[in-house]
């Protein structure tokens, strides 16, 4: 009986030895340009937003860069954007031409960066769609559609698309892990024949639904699956060590300091969009798990 006391009051003295706070200070990180901008095929204002970073445990609002010099060229024209507010700048009404490649410069105390990026075609939507999964068997009473696009996909390699989702003229996809994004690796130069490119929560019979295909870079491809990977395919304690993806900015000032380069991506798109409303549910495609 003894030496169960005596174990007891030794795991107690372990256990309260163990709750000692602990206090630390940890470095602050080397200040970054965070740049995020695009360019389309549409005619209309295009922006860029340029930030500093902020250290991990910063409570506070990411830093504008103002006052800084803002092109956007494609190699004939140069379009000089105008601050409109606080580190957003915008160009006039204008239209990015496909097949171009957009080169953004930025100049910022005393420095220089730039990024380039090609806009690439984008293959034009025959028809949308809508899909259901069958949980009736595990009594789940599923609420939701899948977006299904029927399109020819061009026989050119290496394309690489992001499908936005709009209900009823609102963006439904406004994070990015929830946007569906994808290479043609296997469908290149097929037809995509009810191809599953989008998933509504709550889908509901009659509101428009508008599917919104960007052609994209195999860099922002890159750049996206690096974003996620860091973030909501991150596996915890099981996963490797988060780190910064790699974004399309480079500074032409070097400084011989890889640890302040800049973060971000400026990205040059086609897009292409296609409404349908949503039809009874009689009208849907049951879909099969594979």
């Amino acid at each position: 009986m003894k030496k169960i006391t005596y174990i007891i009051i030794g795991l107690l003295l372990i256990a309260s030895a163990c709750t000692e706070p602990y206090e630390t200070t940890l470095e602050g990180s080397y200040e970054r340009l965070v740049v995020q901008g695009s360019i389309t095929d549409e005619l209309k204002n295009h922006q860029v937003s340029l930030t500093k970073s902020a250290d991990y445990f910063s409570n506070q609002p990411a830093p504008k860069v103002t006052g800084a010099e803002v092109t956007i060229s494609d190699g004939e024209m140069v379009y000089t954007l105008t601050e409109i507010s606080d580190g957003l700048y915008e160009t006039d009404i204008i239209a990015g031409e496909r097949g171009k490649t957009y080169t953004l410069t930025i100049i910022t105390e005393g420095k220089t960066y730039e990024a380039s990026c090609r806009l690439n075609p984008c293959p034009e939507a025959d028809s949308i769609n809508f899909g259901f999964y069958d949980f009736s068997d595990y009594d789940i009473v599923d609420s939701s559609a899948y977006v299904l696009l029927n399109a020819q996909e061009p026989e050119t390699t290496d394309n690489y698309y992001m499908w936005n989702i709009y209900i009823n003229n609102v963006l439904d996809t406004d994070t990015i892990n929830e946007v569906y994004f994808s290479d043609d690796q296997f469908v290149n130069g097929y037809y995509m024949n009810d191809v599953e490119v989008g998933w509504i929560r709550n889908a509901h019979v009659g509101d428009t639904i508008t599917l919104e295909t960007l052609s994209i870079t195999e860099e922002y491809y890159n750049y996206v699956s690096q974003l996620l990977t860091v973030t909501d395919w991150n596996m915890g304690p099981f996963g490797g060590p988060p780190a910064n993806p790699n974004g399309n900015i480079y500074e032409l000032t070097e400084n011989d300091n890889n640890n302040d380069d800049p973060l971000g991506f400026f990205l040059a798109y086609s897009t292409n969009r296609i409404t349908r409303i949503i039809p009874p549910k009689e009208y849907w495609k049951e879909l099969r798990w594979y």
